[in-house]
């Protein structure tokens, strides 16, 4: 297991430096928008709290976790990761296709919703991360403060309603921010639950597995709303054996303190949804990143934006 204090010093040094968990360009929070020429200005704004885009970042600090895991050389190597940033920089060098793939993502979320009839508008610089990782860590002071700069930068924005796009930030954003920020008054909905009260639908087929990310499925109930947004769309709906409230987890939580106890969990998680079918539709970015890693070749794991197909319309 890695040492824990070594990896809040790493995440608490970034997030000081950057606002970001990881060593990531702030651009690659709003970059993915730029071709689309979302208004910048509107009644509803899409906040994605950066988790898909850092989502590459996390997967190449995992990597490198992985091969330091344990013994004095892994303790030194953090130990220079978490005072040198230019160290881990050079280390968390994401993969080209996992950015490719995050950015294309988020690009299909805007197209459905603009597709289904949903006027909104886009945040580009002022798209921040939610701080989940340093409510994870138990960080309630670090985790507080920058609660309140993002809190703060939407409402000098004028936003009053969001439209988010993974569970963390929908739970950050829904069920803990009003916790710890005094007056909070925001709308949050997820963009499956707009899609799917919209009565959204496209033109697709086939089968698949849902897998069920926790936060979703424990705390926010979102459950039924992806099947039917599948459903509606021709595709046949698998249940793995454990699903809806009851979903066994991807292993995200642990990946940057245990990352072997992580992928061990993965794997499990994987056997039980290829039982299911080859196909498996996830939700979440951590979920994509810790089951894509470790599912065997005839198994495709994809997200719900993209397994939606083309936007109807």
């Amino acid at each position: 297991m890695i040492d824990v204090d070594t990896v809040v010093d790493i995440v608490k040094r970034f997030m000081r430096d950057t606002g970001l968990p990881v060593p990531a360009p702030r651009e690659v929070l709003y970059r993915w928008a730029e071709p689309l020429g979302i208004p910048r200005t509107g009644g509803v704004y899409l906040y994605t709290g950066g988790l898909y885009q850092l989502m590459p970042y996390i997967h190449a600090m995992v990597k490198w976790l992985e091969k330091v895991e344990g013994g004095r050389m892994g303790r030194l190597a953090l130990g220079l990761g978490s005072r040198l940033g230019g160290v881990a920089r050079a280390i968390a060098r994401p993969d080209k296709g996992l950015v490719s793939y995050s950015e294309s993502v988020l690009r299909s979320i805007a197209r459905h919703l603009s597709s289904s009839g949903v006027e909104y508008a886009y945040l580009y610089e002022d798209d921040m991360y939610s701080g989940v990782i340093l409510y994870d860590l138990g960080l309630e002071e670090d985790f507080t403060s920058h609660a309140e700069r993002v809190y703060k930068r939407l409402k000098d924005r004028g936003v009053e309603r969001i439209i988010t796009v993974d569970p963390h930030t929908t739970h950050m954003m829904r069920s803990i921010y009003p916790r710890y920020i005094d007056g909070y008054s925001m709308e949050v909905e997820t963009y499956i639950e707009v899609l799917d009260r919209m009565g959204y639908k496209t033109q697709t087929r086939g089968e698949a597995v849902i897998h069920d990310p926790c936060l979703y499925a424990r705390f926010e109930g979102v459950i039924e709303q992806p099947r039917r947004l599948l459903s509606r769309s021709g595709v046949e709906v698998k249940e793995p054996r454990r699903s809806r409230r009851m979903t066994y987890c991807c292993g995200g939580p642990i990946e940057g303190l245990a990352p072997t106890l992580s992928k061990k969990i993965a794997r499990i998680r994987m056997d039980e949804l290829r039982k299911a079918s080859r196909r498996v539709i996830v939700m979440c970015p951590i979920c994509y990143s810790n089951l894509s890693s470790v599912a065997p070749g005839d198994v495709e794991v994809i997200d719900l934006a993209l397994a939606l197909g083309e936007p109807s319309g």
